[in-house]
């Protein structure tokens, strides 16, 4: 009978949490949730219509709640340090894609699957066509990728398919006679420390990284389309940049699905011009814009994702905040009125912030939100240049 008490105690007690969390969490939270749910109708009328508004409002409060329940962030540290207590190298994400491993190297890693490259290449290809037309120069630029080939090691049993992808998907595109550069090569041919290069936590690479990236871009284009978007070499020289260091205080995209104890966290570095700069930013997003002037610090930095006491802020997206469909960036101060088109993912927010500084404006498109087509876009805007700068195979929606 005391045995039955207890039991009858110790659910009583873990039925009164999940209420008391639940509860804290709704009360707490209010505006979220009813933005999410009006964001989630939002998002289901545009896909389905009439029909779409009830899935995308139980979606929208489903994403809400998630993101804002009530202690969150305990949780995931406490779950975090579990799995670490019991060796765990694999945890197992309901989405598999988001699983994250731990590898030889104690870094968090997202794995990747074998990929059918031959779209992505047949879209590039086709927008060569249209450049060619222009007379305009194409360079897609491969970003390195944290699983380091020959460096990397995953845990028994586990296979990581980018770097076999990548190959697969470079070679298509060197076969449809588009310039690209490997800046994997890149970082072996230079001897740089691999261990240095991605945040120990998130699947970017670091801010240091993304300037060297732009410096191998700009000789590439110098030596091998007649390009010298730096001819002094004045903005590809670091010396030329404050190096702000925010110690101990990030904790990247797959540190945040395991918490603080299990990977650890990482510091995160801010780069910004030492030399003046006049900045006009415009922002689209889906339903909305929004413009910045300033320097390239008030104009491009969000102050608010440097917030040293949460760790789980996302401090990589302090160049421009996040991803948007387009944003457009003109450089007041440039040497040059060139106008840069880059097709990016993520990685390519800190890279075309330092790559701004050479030009007179630089356009971002990114085509997993933007929803125009790009072919049209690039005729009636006529860049100079275009640049695809990814990570990701995925350079469509």
């Amino acid at each position: 009978m005391k045995k039955l008490t207890f039991e009858r105690i110790g659910i009583m007690l873990f039925c009164a949490t999940l209420i008391g969390s639940g509860a804290l969490t709704v009360v707490g939270n209010i505006k979220p949730i009813v933005k999410g749910t009006l964001s989630g109708i939002q998002s289901g009328y545009n896909s389905d219509g009439i029909g779409g508004i009830a899935e995308g409002a139980i979606s929208g409060i489903e994403s809400a709640i998630n993101e804002n329940v009530f202690a969150r962030t305990s949780y995931i540290n406490l779950f975090g340090l579990s799995e670490k207590l019991l060796n765990k190298h694999y945890i197992i994400d309901t989405n598999i894609t988001s699983s994250v491993v731990k590898d030889n190297n104690n870094f968090l890693q997202f794995i990747s699957f074998p990929v059918d490259t031959t779209p992505y290449v047949e879209k590039i290809a086709s927008l060569k066509g249209v450049l060619d037309e222009l007379d305009t120069p194409l360079l897609y630029v491969q970003t390195p990728l944290k699983t380091i080939d020959g460096y990397t090691e995953m845990p028994q049993g586990i296979t990581d398919y980018a770097n076999t992808n990548t190959d697969t998907f470079l070679e298509s595109l060197d076969n449809a006679g588009i310039d690209t550069i490997d800046l994997r090569e890149n970082i072996k041919q230079e001897g740089m420390d691999l261990g240095n290069l991605f945040y120990t936590t998130d699947h970017h690479w670091k801010t240091q990284t993304a300037f060297w990236a732009v410096g191998e871009v700009t000789e590439y284009l110098k030596e091998n389309l007649g390009i010298d978007l730096d001819p002094q070499g004045f903005y590809t020289n670091s010396d030329n940049y404050e190096s702000i260091l925010y110690e101990k205080n990030f904790l990247g995209s797959q540190g945040r699905r395991v918490g603080k104890y299990y990977g650890g966290v990482d510091d995160y570095t801010l780069m910004l011009p030492k030399y003046d700069t006049n900045y006009t930013v415009t922002i689209n997003k889906s339903n909305s814009s929004s413009v910045a002037e300033g320097t390239f610090k008030e104009a491009i930095v969000k102050d608010n994702l440097l917030n040293p006491t949460d760790i789980f802020t996302n401090r990589y997206a302090a160049y421009f905040g996040a991803d948007f469909p387009e944003v457009i960036i003109k450089n007041h101060s440039a040497e040059n009125d060139m106008k840069v088109l880059i097709f990016k993912d993520s990685f390519g927010l800190p890279f075309s912030a330092f790559l701004s500084t050479m030009v007179g404006e630089t356009r971002m498109l990114d085509t997993r939100y933007y929803e125009g087509d790009i072919e049209e876009y690039v005729k009636e805007y006529q860049p100079d240049l275009v640049l695809y700068v990814y990570k990701s195979i995925n350079t469509q929606k």
